[in-house]
């Protein structure tokens, strides 16, 4: 018998809950995984820059990026996820944490009620854990475990989620418990969240992701987005910056290239290190420039609006993939 969670609910995306039926819900593009978040109605006890839930910020609750996640009936949204799951609307769940004194509970009781009701994928967003935690998480059917860096490198942490952030994380703790939570897990089934254009150059970004690929850790990339409530991050948050990391992360990704491959100019790429007729090729196929991270997550509008798209949820069309080109700076076609 379960341990009954601290409450009764769980936090969903408004996305999710329209898949599900809870909420009526207009989208040009549904999500294919289920966005959750375990429930509390007190503040994280970490303190990160950007995010609206922070021990000293005063943002909503609600919020995660731009996406609003719904305090709901934790087993009405358990038993709805387990029917859109057989009838192929959802694919996956990806459950956040919050750091707070019944999180460990609260989380596991989650993922047994899910597993329970499902055989639904099940991921996990989580700050680093011990061996032991690790371990019960993949024997509960975690199969995918991200911990979270967001920064691209160990200054930009301090500032951002570390000690200058009046927060208690770590870079190195956060690596090792990537390399430990790997090792536990396997290759490829752990990865970690960038959020790009909080001041990092795509020579950080895609160093790291590079490094990264190396140990079989895969990397998700976010657009920064800033947040009423929480504090100001000078962000060099633009669309060629963006582009530029995620092809290059793409093709770290799908081993075309390695990072020592690249070559950069003021922490900027000036060459990708493939020839230019497979860039447009690559182009063409719009692949990289599709939301990445665990299978399934397509993540629609977490940091985008119909304006400004920089992770297409779905296949990019001609005229998107003629707007990614210029938005790179790649024009022409060469055949």
């Amino acid at each position: 018998m379960q341990t009954a969670p601290s409450c009764k609910k769980v936090r969903a995306s408004l996305g999710t809950l329209g898949v599900l039926g809870m909420e009526l819900v207009m989208m040009d593009a549904p999500p294919t995984t289920a966005y959750l978040q375990i429930y509390t109605d007190k503040r994280c006890m970490a303190n990160c820059r950007f995010c609206s839930q922070a021990a000293g910020g005063g943002g909503d609750l609600k919020k995660i990026a731009r996406g609003m996640y719904i305090p709901s009936d934790l087993d009405e949204v358990v038993r709805r996820l387990g029917i859109a799951f057989e009838r192929g609307y959802l694919k996956r769940a990806c459950i956040q944490t919050v750091m707070y004194p019944q999180m460990w509970g609260d989380t596991t009781y989650l993922i047994k009620s899910i597993r329970e009701r499902s055989q639904i994928p099940i991921s996990l967003s989580v700050f680093p854990l011990d061996d032991e935690k690790y371990s019960t998480l993949k024997d509960l059917g975690v199969d995918k475990l991200v911990i979270p860096l967001d920064a691209c490198n160990s200054k930009l942490f301090s500032y951002i989620k570390g000690k200058e952030a009046n927060s208690i994380y770590e870079w190195e703790t956060h690596l090792d418990g990537i390399r430990h939570a790997s090792y536990i897990f396997g290759r490829q089934a752990v990865g970690t969240h960038l959020i790009i254009g909080m001041g990092e150059s795509a020579e950080d970004a895609l160093e790291l992701i590079d490094r990264l690929h190396e140990e079989g850790v895969y990397s998700a990339l976010f657009a920064y987005t800033q947040l009423p409530g929480t504090r100001n991050i000078t962000s060099n948050l633009n669309i060629k910056h963006y582009r530029s990391v995620q092809f290059g992360t793409y093709l770290i990704r799908e081993n075309l290239v390695s990072f020592a491959d690249m070559v950069f100019m003021s922490g900027e790429v000036a060459d990708f290190g493939v020839p230019g007729a497979d860039i447009h090729r690559l182009l063409k196929s719009g692949e990289a420039f599709k939301t990445t991270g665990c299978p399934d997550c397509n993540r629609p509008y977490a940091t985008e609006t119909h304006k400004e798209i920089f992770n297409y949820p779905g296949e990019p069309t001609d005229k998107e993939i003629g707007m990614i080109r210029e938005q790179l700076g790649i024009t022409g076609e060469k055949r």
